[in-house]
């Protein structure tokens, strides 16, 4: 073979891969990337009137974004109430997908079922199931009653913790399935292996099975975390009046104020906060790469 011919073949090879991701870039492109700049475009318009928006060039939106009370209290509520939710749904996650890789095959379609059935309802099925079930007259204050746990009915309804929980049941079926992949690529002699050299449990899972497991956790919070951001509906309808997203600013800024450049510069930074937080746990990933399976 000539050396034009190697060199034709190699960039044959090294095309490859990209003419596989093609389709896959141009549906991007087209339904996130145009979307996306046209939006990032709209958060510098103008709002004089009641018009939507006055075509021209401000970074009053931004300003205001950043110096209103309204505004950066909201922004930190989501980003407090994604934390925590996304933390929790990592934490439950991971130990239902280490006790399904620990059971015998015959267990693993029952509890796969199981996560899966939060997937196969729709979010506003799920909201109403909450609302039969935190009111005061709902299941769980009927529950902690019979139980003896209390001694009148409760209603967590219309809290923070409502809309916490809301949160964890709709992200953790992804935690669980990112976590179970990664424990699908260990092997579990590894852990015969550590008992065999004399280590306690807790040892075993500090010293072998996190660090193995640790890229599968950071990508877990990462999709966690972008859920939990995006989503309006669960705490909009499960929690308090006083729960202000940047969710449910969007939509208000957008369908009660018509004030379309705002809301685009709410989704601007939403867009910017998510795509932080997703390098930095690609860098922390990339540090403890030797670890993954």
């Amino acid at each position: 073979m000539t050396s034009a011919a190697q060199a034709a073949a190699a960039r044959r090879k090294a095309l490859a891969p990209w003419l596989l991701m093609l389709p896959a870039l141009v549906i991007v492109l087209v339904f996130f990337g145009i979307p996306t700049l046209l939006m990032a475009r709209m958060s510098f318009n103008l709002h004089i009137d009641q018009r939507l928006y006055v075509p021209g060039f401000t970074f009053d939106h931004y300003v205001n974004l950043f110096s209103n009370p309204l505004f950066t209290n909201a922004i930190w509520t989501t980003v407090k109430l994604s934390v925590a939710a996304s933390l929790a749904a990592v934490a439950i996650g991971y130990s239902f997908a280490l006790l399904v890789w620990l059971k015998p095959a015959g267990w693993r379609l029952l509890f796969v079922g199981l996560a899966l059935c939060p997937l196969l309802i729709s979010e506003i099925a799920i909201i109403f199931g909450w609302w039969m079930f935190f009111p005061k007259n709902g299941l769980l204050s009927y529950a902690l009653l019979s139980a003896g746990l209390i001694d009148d009915k409760i209603s967590l309804m219309y809290t923070e913790f409502a809309a916490f929980v809301g949160l964890v049941y709709l992200t953790l079926p992804y935690s669980f399935f990112i976590l179970l992949s990664i424990f699908d690529g260990l092997d579990k002699r590894l852990m015969e292996a550590s008992a065999d050299l004399g280590a306690p449990p807790l040892k075993t899972f500090v010293e072998v099975l996190l660090p193995l497991t640790w890229t599968g956790i950071l990508v877990a919070f990462s999709q966690s975390f972008i859920w939990t951001m995006g989503t309006y509906a669960t705490p909009s309808a499960l929690g308090p009046d006083t729960l202000w997203t940047m969710g449910f600013l969007i939509q208000e800024q957008m369908l009660a104020k018509h004030n379309w450049p705002m809301a685009a510069a709410l989704s601007a930074v939403l867009v910017i906060g998510v795509a932080a937080v997703m390098v930095f746990t690609r860098s922390l990933q990339s540090k403890r790469a030797s670890f993954h399976a």
